[in-house]
This record gives C-alpha cells, structure tokens and sequence, in this order.
C-alpha cells in the first residue's frame, strides 16, 4: 500500500491536489487496506496488496 501511495505521488507531483488529498488520508487508506487484507485472510483468501 505505501508502495501505490508512493507512486501516485510521484505520478501527480508533490503540488498537486491529489498529492495533497493522498497525503491527508495516507493512514486512514492504510488501514483501510489492512482491515481488508485481514478479512480476505480470515475467510481463507491468501492476498497482499502489491
């Protein structure tokens, strides 16, 4: 996930609203996807974002 973060920061640049947006929901988009990954596990689904 910091991986795909990462790389639409670089892709929109560091002034860009998008980067900016990115920035201010960095951590909630992160757990987002941990909670995700967790309930894929749990339910017998072998997954990692990439």
């Amino acid at each position: 996930m910091h991986g795909r973060i990462e790389e639409i920061q670089e892709r929109y640049g560091p002034e860009d609203l998008v980067t900016f947006f990115i920035r201010q929901a960095k951590s909630e988009l992160v757990a987002a996807a941990e909670r995700t990954e967790k309930a894929l596990r749990l339910a017998g689904i072998d997954y990692t974002a990439k």
